[in-house]
């Protein structure tokens, strides 16, 4: 008798996208897309819905990125296996993913067979990074480490690391597309006040003075497109 195939529910806000990864698991033996979502909070509602065995998702979605999906899946499933893909080989992301309970990290261009051995060996309680991304990871953890070492280094020789929350990264994407704070506070659903508080943590995180200058280092940094 057969083993029952794993369920799969994917979230991805661009539409080819999204069709080329659904084909590429169903092409998968024993894989099973039981439901697609281009948006991040439909698709945590869906998740929730389907209670399938892994979901896929992209790291940056519309009203709810993949860091803050997962973070509320792994809240409400803890026994999800979550795999995030993404589009940049940045590892900006990454630690976070990981902190919050990531099972793999992959870029949108990985292979059926990196794909296929990403689910098994998630199932199976490891954890899969990308081949382009891993000698990041290395490097990311050993900034972080001279970060911690040596905190009164100057702005300047400060390593090109800001340690922002997936709610944080929300408002830098709005700030940076000029919103105020009342239209960001309206699209996430968050008082005003909060949102300001939110601004003022980036501000001093990202070690600038204004709006401006921390969208500019945002998409330097490629935490915004």
């Amino acid at each position: 008798m057969s083993e029952k195939p794993v369920s799969i529910v994917i979230v991805d806000d661009h539409p080819m996208i999204l069709a080329g990864i659904k084909a590429m698991v169903e092409s998968i033996e024993d894989l099973n897309v039981v439901g697609t979502s281009d948006d991040g909070a439909a698709g945590v509602e869906l998740i929730l819905e389907k209670k399938p065995d892994v979901a896929l998702l992209d790291v940056r979605l519309p009203n709810l990125n993949g860091l803050e999906a997962l973070r509320r899946l792994k809240e409400k499933i803890p026994e999800l296996v979550v795999i995030l893909i993404t589009a940049s080989e940045s590892d900006l992301y990454l630690v976070e993913a990981l902190r919050y309970g990531a099972s793999g990290y992959l870029t949108k261009d990985s292979s059926r067979e990196l794909i296929r051995h990403t689910v098994r060996a998630a199932l199976a309680g490891g954890t899969t990074i990308s081949a382009a991304l891993m000698d990041k990871a290395f490097g990311l953890i050993a900034r972080s480490a001279v970060n911690l070492a040596t905190p009164n280094l100057g702005d300047d020789e400060l390593p090109d690391l800001v340690d922002l929350t997936p709610r944080e990264l929300d408002v830098l994407m709005r700030l940076a597309k000029g919103k105020t704070n009342r239209a960001i506070a309206k699209d996430l659903h968050l008082a005003e006040v909060t949102i300001k508080k939110h601004v003022q943590s980036i501000l001093e995180k990202m070690g600038v003075r204004d709006r401006t200058q921390a969208a500019l280092r945002g998409v330097r940094l490629g935490l915004i497109d």
